[in-house]
């Protein structure tokens, strides 16, 4: 090897290194752009929905983009490109890529009776995981070291590491995260028009389903904190902000 060639690849390697440390030193720095996160959830997104096949039934999709386009209105920050689809599973699901791909599955609109303030919850639970970039923080974190290495050796990142975010979003965001969601989720649901105390009723449902068949209970909830103790914070945020509705357990 020449040492002009060798000095060069030191180099860059001290490189890595040097942006390696750096972002582990510092919780505020990013690895990926945001038209990279969009990029790569719009991929990622494509792999999984070709995975599950997309539902395309009239009503279920003029409800979901009903209600996506006004909690999309209400969300913080609001430069994502959100979009809203169905998957043709019966799973009671929904899951958040990043960019702004959300998908609900076919099954959680019978679970929730097509209730639109319930399955706003949920979408505003969703939106959060975007807007607070809790999946692109996840990915950055644990892809970190290839990724960074991607970038600087000008590879295209997308199409290499598209293949393993859909197993990584859904997995459990940590418990502080998840009652984050939870909390701006009635946030955007409040904001959006819709009755936040709707939440409550949608972890009442989840609770029923999974005290009946836990082994179909393939749902979003179903790696994060219990459903008794996110019930029990929902509450306290309500009270804290003075909101009613109808369904409010006394």
């Amino acid at each position: 090897m020449k040492p002009s060639v060798f000095l060069t690849r030191a180099w860059l390697w001290l490189l890595v290194a040097l942006v390696v440390v750096s972002v582990a030193g510092c919780k505020g720095k990013r690895l990926l752009s945001r038209d990279e996160e969009i990029r790569l959830g719009r991929q990622a997104g494509d792999d999984f929905e070709r995975e599950h096949g997309r539902d395309w039934d009239h009503r279920r999709n003029g409800i979901l983009q009903r209600i996506g386009q006004r909690i999309e209105n209400v969300a913080e920050p609001p430069d994502y490109p959100y979009d809203f689809r169905v998957l043709a599973d019966d799973a009671v699901n929904a899951v958040a890529f990043p960019g702004g791909r959300i998908y609900f599955y076919r099954g959680i609109f019978n679970a929730l009776g097509y209730d639109e303030n319930q399955l706003a919850w949920v979408a505003g639970h969703e939106v959060t995981h975007i807007s607070r970039q809790h999946a692109c923080r996840r990915i950055e974190r644990s892809l970190g070291y290839e990724l960074v290495i991607q970038l600087i050796f000008g590879k295209d990142t997308a199409g290499e590491i598209a293949g393993v975010v859909a197993a990584l979003v859904l997995q459990d965001y940590g418990r502080d995260k998840e009652f984050e969601a939870d909390r701006i989720g009635l946030e955007y649901t409040q904001a959006a028009g819709y009755d936040p105390t709707a939440a409550l009723a949608v972890l009442q449902k989840f609770s029923e389903i999974q005290g009946k068949d836990p082994s179909d209970f393939a749902l979003l909830f179903m790696t994060h904190p219990g459903n008794t103790a996110r019930s029990d914070a929902v509450e306290r945020y309500l009270r804290q902000r003075g909101w009613t509705g109808r369904y409010s357990r006394p």
